[in-house]
Protein backbone atom coordinates (compact mmCIF):
# COMPACT_ATOMS: atom_id res chain seq x y z
CA UNK A 1 0.00 0.00 0.00
CA UNK A 2 1.52 3.11 -1.12
CA UNK A 3 1.67 6.07 1.89
CA UNK A 4 -0.43 7.83 0.61
CA UNK A 5 -3.11 5.22 0.59
CA UNK A 6 -2.23 4.35 4.66
CA UNK A 7 -2.47 8.08 5.33
CA UNK A 8 -6.12 8.71 4.06
CA UNK A 9 -7.26 5.32 5.39
CA UNK A 10 -6.31 6.12 8.36
CA UNK A 11 -7.81 9.20 8.67
CA UNK A 12 -11.13 7.80 7.71
CA UNK A 13 -10.86 5.50 10.35
CA UNK A 14 -10.34 7.91 12.65
CA UNK A 15 -7.38 6.32 13.40
CA UNK A 16 -5.49 9.41 15.12
CA UNK A 17 -2.43 7.98 16.50
CA UNK A 18 -1.67 5.84 13.27
CA UNK A 19 -2.41 8.81 11.22
CA UNK A 20 -0.20 10.99 12.75
CA UNK A 21 2.64 9.00 12.73
CA UNK A 22 1.96 8.29 8.67
CA UNK A 23 1.75 11.75 8.12
CA UNK A 24 5.31 12.45 9.53
CA UNK A 25 6.85 9.72 7.38
CA UNK A 26 4.93 11.39 4.59
CA UNK A 27 6.13 14.51 5.76
CA UNK A 28 9.79 13.60 6.27
CA UNK A 29 10.16 11.67 2.84
CA UNK A 30 8.09 14.40 0.68
CA UNK A 31 7.25 17.67 2.14
CA UNK A 32 10.04 18.52 4.48
CA UNK A 33 11.98 19.16 1.20
CA UNK A 34 9.18 21.80 0.19
CA UNK A 35 8.90 23.24 3.23
CA UNK A 36 12.63 24.22 3.28
CA UNK A 37 12.47 25.34 -0.33
CA UNK A 38 9.47 27.73 0.42
CA UNK A 39 11.13 29.14 3.98
CA UNK A 40 14.40 29.78 1.79
CA UNK A 41 11.99 31.34 -0.75
CA UNK A 42 10.70 33.16 2.22
CA UNK A 43 13.68 34.17 3.68
CA UNK A 44 15.45 35.58 0.41
CA UNK A 45 12.15 37.69 -0.11
CA UNK A 46 12.26 39.25 3.49
CA UNK A 47 15.98 40.55 2.69
CA UNK A 48 14.81 42.11 -0.47
CA UNK A 49 11.53 43.95 1.05
CA UNK A 50 13.11 45.23 4.47
CA UNK A 51 14.48 47.80 3.05
CA UNK A 52 11.07 48.97 1.32
CA UNK A 53 9.15 48.16 4.10
CA UNK A 54 11.14 50.17 6.50
CA UNK A 55 10.49 53.41 4.95
CA UNK A 56 6.23 52.77 5.52
CA UNK A 57 6.81 50.83 8.85
CA UNK A 58 8.35 51.79 12.10
CA UNK A 59 9.88 48.57 12.60
CA UNK A 60 12.01 49.30 15.83
CA UNK A 61 8.73 48.52 17.79
CA UNK A 62 8.53 45.33 18.61
CA UNK A 63 4.73 44.69 19.94
CA UNK A 64 4.12 42.19 23.09
CA UNK A 65 1.24 40.61 21.66
CA UNK A 66 0.48 37.41 19.93
CA UNK A 67 -2.05 36.83 17.82
CA UNK A 68 -4.40 33.85 16.33
CA UNK A 69 -6.75 34.01 13.57
CA UNK A 70 -8.53 31.13 12.78
CA UNK A 71 -10.97 30.26 9.73
CA UNK A 72 -13.24 27.62 9.53
CA UNK A 73 -14.05 26.78 5.93
CA UNK A 74 -17.79 27.25 4.93
CA UNK A 75 -18.95 28.81 8.03
CA UNK A 76 -22.61 29.93 7.95
CA UNK A 77 -23.46 33.33 9.98
CA UNK A 78 -26.88 32.18 10.63
CA UNK A 79 -25.93 28.92 12.02
CA UNK A 80 -24.19 30.36 14.43
CA UNK A 81 -26.33 29.44 17.77
CA UNK A 82 -25.48 32.97 19.36
CA UNK A 83 -27.33 34.38 16.33
CA UNK A 84 -30.62 32.42 17.38
CA UNK A 85 -29.88 29.32 15.35
CA UNK A 86 -31.96 26.36 16.23
CA UNK A 87 -29.86 24.23 17.30
CA UNK A 88 -26.73 24.69 20.11
CA UNK A 89 -23.74 24.53 17.31
CA UNK A 90 -21.86 27.09 18.71
CA UNK A 91 -21.79 26.59 22.95
CA UNK A 92 -18.26 27.28 23.76
CA UNK A 93 -18.34 29.82 20.60
CA UNK A 94 -21.28 31.94 22.00
CA UNK A 95 -19.23 31.51 25.66
CA UNK A 96 -16.71 34.11 24.65
CA UNK A 97 -16.16 37.33 25.63
CA UNK A 98 -15.28 40.02 23.06
CA UNK A 99 -16.16 41.70 19.71
CA UNK A 100 -18.75 39.71 17.83
CA UNK A 101 -20.27 41.19 14.59
CA UNK A 102 -21.53 39.92 11.15
CA UNK A 103 -18.64 40.52 8.10
CA UNK A 104 -18.85 40.71 4.10
CA UNK A 105 -16.62 38.28 3.05
CA UNK A 106 -14.89 40.12 0.32
CA UNK A 107 -15.21 36.73 -2.29
CA UNK A 108 -17.45 33.59 -1.37
CA UNK A 109 -14.51 31.26 -2.45
CA UNK A 110 -11.27 30.35 0.03
CA UNK A 111 -8.56 31.64 -2.42
CA UNK A 112 -9.35 35.38 -3.20
CA UNK A 113 -10.62 35.64 0.52
CA UNK A 114 -8.09 34.56 2.32
CA UNK A 115 -5.65 36.43 0.62
CA UNK A 116 -7.68 39.73 1.56
CA UNK A 117 -8.28 38.66 4.97
CA UNK A 118 -4.42 38.32 4.94
CA UNK A 119 -3.49 41.67 3.18
CA UNK A 120 -5.84 44.37 4.03
CA UNK A 121 -7.03 44.59 0.04
CA UNK A 122 -10.12 43.67 -2.11
CA UNK A 123 -8.85 40.98 -4.44
CA UNK A 124 -9.02 43.38 -7.54
CA UNK A 125 -6.03 45.04 -5.82
CA UNK A 126 -4.41 42.08 -4.02
CA UNK A 127 -4.45 40.37 -7.64
CA UNK A 128 -5.13 36.64 -5.88
CA UNK A 129 -8.19 35.87 -8.50
CA UNK A 130 -9.32 33.53 -10.98
CA UNK A 131 -9.24 35.45 -13.77
CA UNK A 132 -11.68 35.52 -16.91
CA UNK A 133 -15.01 36.22 -18.46
CA UNK A 134 -16.32 32.56 -18.32
CA UNK A 135 -14.76 31.13 -14.98
CA UNK A 136 -14.16 27.15 -14.96
CA UNK A 137 -12.29 26.72 -11.90
CA UNK A 138 -8.44 25.37 -12.67
CA UNK A 139 -5.78 25.47 -10.07
CA UNK A 140 -3.64 26.39 -12.89
CA UNK A 141 -5.92 29.42 -13.86
CA UNK A 142 -5.07 31.14 -10.42
CA UNK A 143 -3.07 34.08 -10.17
CA UNK A 144 -0.59 34.87 -7.35
CA UNK A 145 -0.63 38.31 -4.97
CA UNK A 146 0.82 41.05 -7.08
CA UNK A 147 4.56 41.39 -6.11
CA UNK A 148 4.06 44.88 -4.75
CA UNK A 149 1.37 43.46 -2.10
CA UNK A 150 2.56 42.91 1.21
CA UNK A 151 0.91 40.33 3.92
CA UNK A 152 0.73 40.43 7.35
CA UNK A 153 2.62 37.75 8.27
CA UNK A 154 5.66 39.20 5.91
CA UNK A 155 4.93 42.48 8.21
CA UNK A 156 4.83 40.33 11.68
CA UNK A 157 7.69 38.50 10.93
CA UNK A 158 9.82 41.90 10.12
CA UNK A 159 9.08 43.07 13.88
CA UNK A 160 10.19 39.96 15.50
CA UNK A 161 7.78 37.67 15.15
CA UNK A 162 7.72 33.71 14.15
CA UNK A 163 5.06 32.90 11.75
CA UNK A 164 2.83 30.10 11.30
CA UNK A 165 0.34 28.91 8.42
CA UNK A 166 -1.39 25.55 8.68
CA UNK A 167 -4.22 23.95 6.08
CA UNK A 168 -5.67 20.66 5.16
CA UNK A 169 -7.20 22.59 1.62
CA UNK A 170 -4.60 23.64 -1.10
CA UNK A 171 -6.33 26.84 -1.67
CA UNK A 172 -5.88 28.17 1.91
CA UNK A 173 -2.52 28.19 0.95
CA UNK A 174 -1.69 29.02 -2.31
CA UNK A 175 -1.98 32.55 -1.92
CA UNK A 176 0.53 33.08 0.58
CA UNK A 177 2.71 30.09 -0.24
CA UNK A 178 6.50 31.05 0.41
CA UNK A 179 5.52 33.77 2.53
CA UNK A 180 5.67 32.21 5.99
CA UNK A 181 8.13 31.33 8.18
CA UNK A 182 6.67 27.47 8.26
CA UNK A 183 3.57 26.74 6.23
CA UNK A 184 1.98 22.77 6.33
CA UNK A 185 -0.56 21.89 4.12
CA UNK A 186 -2.11 18.84 5.80
CA UNK A 187 -4.46 17.09 3.44
CA UNK A 188 -7.66 16.01 4.86
CA UNK A 189 -7.08 16.37 8.58
CA UNK A 190 -9.38 16.98 11.05
CA UNK A 191 -9.64 19.71 13.59
CA UNK A 192 -7.92 17.86 15.72
CA UNK A 193 -5.34 17.23 13.98
CA UNK A 194 -4.70 20.58 12.96
CA UNK A 195 -4.97 21.62 16.41
CA UNK A 196 -2.63 19.60 17.67
CA UNK A 197 0.12 20.54 15.09
CA UNK A 198 -0.98 24.22 16.51
CA UNK A 199 -0.36 23.43 19.71
CA UNK A 200 2.83 21.29 18.54
CA UNK A 201 4.32 24.46 16.83
CA UNK A 202 2.96 26.97 19.48
CA UNK A 203 4.82 24.43 22.31
CA UNK A 204 7.99 24.91 20.21
CA UNK A 205 7.86 28.20 19.78
CA UNK A 206 7.34 29.45 23.60
CA UNK A 207 10.95 27.81 24.18
CA UNK A 208 11.87 30.81 22.34
CA UNK A 209 10.20 33.23 23.78
CA UNK A 210 9.27 35.25 20.74
CA UNK A 211 6.02 36.81 19.88
CA UNK A 212 3.97 34.60 17.41
CA UNK A 213 1.16 34.70 14.26
CA UNK A 214 -0.30 31.54 13.74
CA UNK A 215 -3.07 31.49 10.88
CA UNK A 216 -4.84 28.31 11.69
CA UNK A 217 -7.85 26.99 8.84
CA UNK A 218 -10.29 24.19 9.58
CA UNK A 219 -12.00 22.20 6.75
CA UNK A 220 -13.94 19.95 8.48
CA UNK A 221 -17.53 21.39 6.98
CA UNK A 222 -15.68 21.82 3.60
CA UNK A 223 -16.88 18.49 1.37
CA UNK A 224 -16.48 15.68 2.04
CA UNK A 225 -18.05 16.48 5.76
CA UNK A 226 -17.12 13.73 7.94
CA UNK A 227 -16.53 14.26 11.57
CA UNK A 228 -16.09 11.76 14.23
CA UNK A 229 -18.01 8.98 15.24
CA UNK A 230 -19.32 10.46 18.52
CA UNK A 231 -20.49 14.10 16.70
CA UNK A 232 -21.68 12.47 13.39
CA UNK A 233 -25.19 12.15 14.74
CA UNK A 234 -25.31 14.62 17.46
CA UNK A 235 -28.30 16.62 17.00
CA UNK A 236 -29.93 13.60 15.30
CA UNK A 237 -28.77 10.42 13.57
CA UNK A 238 -27.74 10.55 9.31
CA UNK A 239 -29.39 8.74 7.12
CA UNK A 240 -26.93 6.39 5.13
CA UNK A 241 -27.47 8.41 1.84
CA UNK A 242 -25.47 8.11 -1.09
CA UNK A 243 -22.95 11.18 -1.12
CA UNK A 244 -24.62 12.90 1.94
CA UNK A 245 -20.44 14.05 2.53
CA UNK A 246 -19.86 15.11 -0.82
CA UNK A 247 -23.19 16.92 -3.09
CA UNK A 248 -26.03 15.17 -4.28
CA UNK A 249 -29.19 16.86 -6.00
CA UNK A 250 -26.62 19.57 -7.62
CA UNK A 251 -28.81 19.97 -10.76
CA UNK A 252 -31.71 22.08 -10.78
CA UNK A 253 -34.60 19.22 -12.26
CA UNK A 254 -33.16 17.03 -9.54
CA UNK A 255 -34.24 19.77 -6.72
CA UNK A 256 -37.82 18.94 -5.60
CA UNK A 257 -39.65 15.40 -4.20
CA UNK A 258 -39.42 13.51 -1.31
CA UNK A 259 -36.08 11.86 -1.75
CA UNK A 260 -34.35 15.54 -2.25
CA UNK A 261 -36.23 16.96 0.90
CA UNK A 262 -34.91 14.09 2.69
CA UNK A 263 -31.18 14.36 1.58
CA UNK A 264 -31.31 18.49 2.27
CA UNK A 265 -32.53 17.70 5.66
CA UNK A 266 -29.62 15.28 6.33
CA UNK A 267 -26.98 17.10 4.39
CA UNK A 268 -27.65 20.42 7.03
CA UNK A 269 -27.98 18.16 10.02
CA UNK A 270 -24.69 16.49 9.10
CA UNK A 271 -23.08 19.80 8.52
CA UNK A 272 -24.18 21.56 12.56
CA UNK A 273 -23.01 18.22 13.63
CA UNK A 274 -19.89 18.81 12.55
CA UNK A 275 -19.78 22.28 13.66
CA UNK A 276 -20.52 21.16 17.23
CA UNK A 277 -17.29 19.06 16.93
CA UNK A 278 -15.41 21.94 15.25
CA UNK A 279 -16.57 24.39 18.76
CA UNK A 280 -15.41 21.34 21.01
CA UNK A 281 -12.20 21.49 19.54
CA UNK A 282 -11.45 25.20 19.96
CA UNK A 283 -13.14 24.72 23.50
CA UNK A 284 -10.24 21.89 24.33
CA UNK A 285 -7.62 24.58 22.33
CA UNK A 286 -8.95 27.42 24.32
CA UNK A 287 -7.69 25.09 27.30
CA UNK A 288 -4.01 24.64 25.94
CA UNK A 289 -3.90 29.01 25.67
CA UNK A 290 -4.84 29.19 29.23
CA UNK A 291 -2.92 26.20 30.90
CA UNK A 292 -0.20 28.21 29.25
CA UNK A 293 -1.10 31.95 30.25
CA UNK A 294 -1.39 33.07 26.44
CA UNK A 295 -5.06 34.16 26.57
CA UNK A 296 -3.74 37.65 28.23
CA UNK A 297 -1.08 38.39 25.52
CA UNK A 298 -2.99 36.96 22.57
CA UNK A 299 -5.36 38.34 20.13
CA UNK A 300 -7.79 35.92 18.84
CA UNK A 301 -9.84 36.03 15.74
CA UNK A 302 -12.24 33.55 14.99
CA UNK A 303 -14.05 33.97 11.42
CA UNK A 304 -14.21 32.33 7.79
CA UNK A 305 -13.47 32.54 4.34
CA UNK A 306 -16.76 32.03 2.81
CA UNK A 307 -20.32 30.38 3.98
CA UNK A 308 -22.06 27.53 2.41
CA UNK A 309 -25.37 27.38 0.62
CA UNK A 310 -27.93 24.58 0.51
CA UNK A 311 -30.29 25.20 -1.76
CA UNK A 312 -31.37 28.44 -0.87
CA UNK A 313 -31.09 30.27 -3.69
CA UNK A 314 -31.40 27.46 -6.38
CA UNK A 315 -34.46 28.54 -7.97
CA UNK A 316 -32.81 32.33 -8.41
CA UNK A 317 -29.66 31.17 -9.91
CA UNK A 318 -30.90 28.69 -12.22
CA UNK A 319 -33.02 30.86 -14.06
CA UNK A 320 -30.70 33.65 -13.92
CA UNK A 321 -26.89 33.38 -13.41
CA UNK A 322 -24.75 30.83 -15.46
CA UNK A 323 -23.24 27.94 -14.11
CA UNK A 324 -21.05 26.24 -16.37
CA UNK A 325 -21.29 23.21 -14.48
CA UNK A 326 -25.21 23.03 -14.71
CA UNK A 327 -25.15 23.24 -10.96
CA UNK A 328 -27.21 25.71 -8.82
CA UNK A 329 -27.91 26.51 -5.02
CA UNK A 330 -25.27 24.32 -3.69
CA UNK A 331 -21.29 24.93 -1.65
CA UNK A 332 -19.69 28.41 -2.37
CA UNK A 333 -17.74 30.31 -5.04
CA UNK A 334 -20.93 30.59 -7.48
CA UNK A 335 -23.17 33.36 -5.95
CA UNK A 336 -22.78 36.77 -3.60
CA UNK A 337 -25.81 35.73 -1.69
CA UNK A 338 -25.68 36.47 2.06
CA UNK A 339 -25.23 32.73 2.94
CA UNK A 340 -22.04 32.82 0.98
CA UNK A 341 -20.68 36.01 2.03
CA UNK A 342 -22.04 37.25 5.35
CA UNK A 343 -20.14 35.33 7.67
CA UNK A 344 -19.41 35.23 11.51
CA UNK A 345 -16.39 37.75 13.04
CA UNK A 346 -15.54 36.96 16.89
CA UNK A 347 -12.14 38.68 18.39
CA UNK A 348 -11.16 39.07 21.86
CA UNK A 349 -8.24 39.74 23.70
CA UNK A 350 -5.72 42.84 24.49
CA UNK A 351 -7.28 46.21 23.85
CA UNK A 352 -10.48 44.20 22.27
CA UNK A 353 -14.27 45.44 23.16
CA UNK A 354 -16.56 43.17 24.88
CA UNK A 355 -19.48 43.60 23.01
CA UNK A 356 -21.73 42.38 20.05
CA UNK A 357 -21.73 44.75 17.27
CA UNK A 358 -24.75 45.69 14.61
CA UNK A 359 -22.32 46.78 11.86
CA UNK A 360 -21.65 45.21 9.07
CA UNK A 361 -17.54 45.01 8.59
CA UNK A 362 -15.49 43.62 6.10
CA UNK A 363 -12.58 40.81 5.91
CA UNK A 364 -10.55 43.25 4.89
CA UNK A 365 -10.87 45.02 8.12
CA UNK A 366 -8.98 42.47 10.01
CA UNK A 367 -5.52 43.64 8.97
CA UNK A 368 -5.98 47.43 9.99
CA UNK A 369 -7.69 46.41 13.12
CA UNK A 370 -4.84 43.72 13.91
CA UNK A 371 -2.69 46.62 13.39
CA UNK A 372 -4.40 49.25 15.40
CA UNK A 373 -4.63 46.73 18.50
CA UNK A 374 -0.52 46.12 18.19
CA UNK A 375 -0.11 49.62 17.84
CA UNK A 376 2.20 49.39 14.72
CA UNK A 377 2.62 52.85 12.53
CA UNK A 378 2.59 52.18 9.38
CA UNK A 379 1.57 53.67 6.10
CA UNK A 380 0.49 51.14 3.86
CA UNK A 381 -2.10 51.26 1.68
CA UNK A 382 -5.42 49.80 2.72
CA UNK A 383 -8.79 49.34 1.62
CA UNK A 384 -9.86 48.62 5.24
CA UNK A 385 -10.37 50.51 8.44
CA UNK A 386 -10.35 49.76 12.07
CA UNK A 387 -13.23 47.93 12.43
CA UNK A 388 -13.65 49.90 16.05
CA UNK A 389 -13.23 53.12 14.25
CA UNK A 390 -15.17 52.02 10.76
CA UNK A 391 -18.36 54.29 10.50
CA UNK A 392 -21.62 52.75 10.77
CA UNK A 393 -22.91 53.32 7.42
CA UNK A 394 -20.54 52.34 5.00
CA UNK A 395 -19.83 50.93 1.78
CA UNK A 396 -18.88 47.05 1.34
CA UNK A 397 -17.92 44.83 -1.89
CA UNK A 398 -17.49 40.86 -2.45
CA UNK A 399 -16.01 40.11 -5.89
CA UNK A 400 -14.34 37.39 -7.81
CA UNK A 401 -16.90 34.95 -8.46
CA UNK A 402 -16.44 31.37 -10.39
CA UNK A 403 -18.31 28.87 -12.35
CA UNK A 404 -19.55 31.08 -14.35
CA UNK A 405 -19.51 34.67 -14.93
CA UNK A 406 -18.60 37.88 -12.73
CA UNK A 407 -21.27 38.80 -10.12
CA UNK A 408 -20.20 41.38 -7.76
CA UNK A 409 -22.33 42.79 -4.62
CA UNK A 410 -22.03 46.33 -2.62
CA UNK A 411 -23.50 46.92 0.12
CA UNK A 412 -24.77 50.26 1.93
CA UNK A 413 -26.69 50.04 5.08
CA UNK A 414 -29.80 47.98 4.28
CA UNK A 415 -29.25 48.08 0.42
CA UNK A 416 -27.59 45.19 -1.73
CA UNK A 417 -26.80 45.41 -5.04
CA UNK A 418 -26.11 42.65 -6.98
CA UNK A 419 -24.13 43.15 -11.05
CA UNK A 420 -23.53 40.42 -13.06
CA UNK A 421 -23.21 42.34 -16.86
CA UNK A 422 -22.88 39.05 -18.57
CA UNK A 423 -26.10 37.28 -16.81
CA UNK A 424 -27.56 40.80 -17.60
CA UNK A 425 -28.74 41.11 -13.61
CA UNK A 426 -28.77 44.22 -12.19
CA UNK A 427 -30.57 43.14 -8.78
CA UNK A 428 -31.28 45.96 -5.66
CA UNK A 429 -32.52 44.29 -2.24
CA UNK A 430 -33.90 46.41 0.55
CA UNK A 431 -32.30 43.83 3.32
CA UNK A 432 -34.62 45.43 6.24
CA UNK A 433 -37.87 44.47 4.46
CA UNK A 434 -36.26 41.09 2.47
CA UNK A 435 -33.59 39.98 4.24
CA UNK A 436 -33.59 36.70 2.82
CA UNK A 437 -33.13 38.30 -0.83
CA UNK A 438 -36.05 36.89 -2.32
CA UNK A 439 -37.67 39.70 -3.85
CA UNK A 440 -34.80 41.78 -6.69
CA UNK A 441 -35.92 45.17 -7.43
CA UNK A 442 -35.41 46.16 -11.23
CA UNK A 443 -34.63 50.03 -10.69
CA UNK A 444 -32.65 51.34 -14.17
CA UNK A 445 -31.74 54.83 -12.53
CA UNK A 446 -30.98 53.33 -9.11
CA UNK A 447 -29.18 50.88 -10.75
CA UNK A 448 -26.67 53.27 -12.25
CA UNK A 449 -26.17 54.66 -8.98
CA UNK A 450 -25.13 51.69 -7.92
CA UNK A 451 -23.15 50.18 -10.90
CA UNK A 452 -21.28 54.05 -10.86
CA UNK A 453 -20.41 53.24 -7.13
CA UNK A 454 -18.98 49.82 -7.76
CA UNK A 455 -17.30 50.73 -10.82
CA UNK A 456 -15.25 53.20 -9.04
CA UNK A 457 -14.73 50.62 -5.78
CA UNK A 458 -14.00 47.79 -7.99
CA UNK A 459 -11.11 50.20 -10.02
CA UNK A 460 -7.93 48.86 -9.37
CA UNK A 461 -5.33 50.91 -7.49
CA UNK A 462 -2.32 50.79 -8.71
CA UNK A 463 0.02 52.49 -5.80
CA UNK A 464 0.01 49.88 -2.61
CA UNK A 465 2.70 51.66 -1.32
CA UNK A 466 2.27 55.16 0.52
CA UNK A 467 5.83 56.43 0.76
Amino acid sequence: MKITEFIVENLLRKNLILYKLSWKLYNNLVFKKKIEKDRKKFFSKIKKIEPIISKVVDTSYKPDINVIKITIDCLRNDHMSYNGYERETTPFIDSLKGYRTTMISPSSWTYPALASILTGLYPHNHGAILNGKIRKFDIKGLRPLKRGVITINELLYLLGFNTYSIAPIDLAIYATKGRWCLQELIPLSNAEFIISNVIDWISNNMKENKNFFAHVHFGDLHEPINPPKKFRNYFGKIDKLPNIENWAFQKPETQRGREFEKYKENKILLYDNTLRYVDHILERFYEFLEDQGLLDSTVVIITTDHGEEFWDHAELEAKHFYDVRGYAGIGHGHSVFNELIQVPLIMHGPNVPNRQDDKLVSGVDIVPTVLDLLEIQHHIFLDGLNIFKAPTKRVLISENTIHGYEKRALIYNNYKFIYSQDDDVSWIFNLKKDPYERNPIVDEELSKMFMSKLHKLTSEKMILWKV
